[in-house]
């Protein structure tokens, strides 16, 4: 599995504009696969999600407590993201406006734009099957590799076939989905592109 270094999107907090004592969120962390707090063995087995982690921020920018505000639902994950909280320099409660308390989202991510064109569909109904358990009540096209193929799909079709898939490119989310099911060999971006092929163009 290729390896991917955490990708920090926001970890600056804006403090200026806070009052002491509020209550701020920051932008995600993206950890990918390969960094210590994301093994491989996990993104392997599917396991994925995003963490919100509650931090009390002490006088000197160290993290004096820190809990789970919102769980991933994988207790590997959210410990993970407890730790890594935990280790992250904060600016100082209360110097410059800054908040005493702080929420850092954290989202452990197997996929990106660039590696979603290899990934197949063997890999992708792991990470299903791991989803569909886990969020019983959501569907699989919620899934964020989902999102992120078909949203980019669009841009692979030609003129005449933007405007049909921009329409109905739900259906087309779901269909491959359903096909990646009996085909594992297959690249779910590649099916995805199969299928919004079949619609008409106009």
């Amino acid at each position: 599995m290729k390896r991917y270094a955490a990708t920090l999107l926001a970890l600056a907090l804006p403090c200026a504009a806070a009052q002491p004592g509020a209550q701020i969120a920051v932008g995600d962390t993206i950890v990918h696969p390969g960094v210590p707090a994301y093994p491989a063995a996990l993104a392997e087995r599917g396991i994925q999600g995003r963490v919100l982690v509650r931090v009390t921020v002490d006088g000197a920018g160290k993290a004096a407590a820190v809990a789970v505000s919102e769980s991933s639902r994988a207790p590997e994950l959210d410990r993970a993201a407890l730790a890594m909280a935990r280790a992250w320099p904060y600016a100082p409660a209360g110097k410059g406006g800054a908040p005493a308390e702080v929420l850092v989202g954290i989202r452990f991510s197997k996929d990106s734009p660039g590696t979603i064109p290899d990934k197949t569909c063997a890999d992708f109904n792991i990470d299903k099957a791991w989803f569909t358990a886990t969020f019983p009540e959501r569907k699989a096209t919620d899934m964020e590799v989902v999102q992120i193929a078909r949203d980019n799909v669009q841009f692979t079709l030609p003129g005449p076939q933007q405007m049909p898939y921009a329409r109905a490119k739900d259906a087309v989310a779901a269909a491959s989905i359903a096909a990646c099911a009996s085909q594992p060999r297959e690249k779910l971006f590649a099916v995805m592109q199969r299928e919004a092929a079949k619609l008409p163009q106009r």
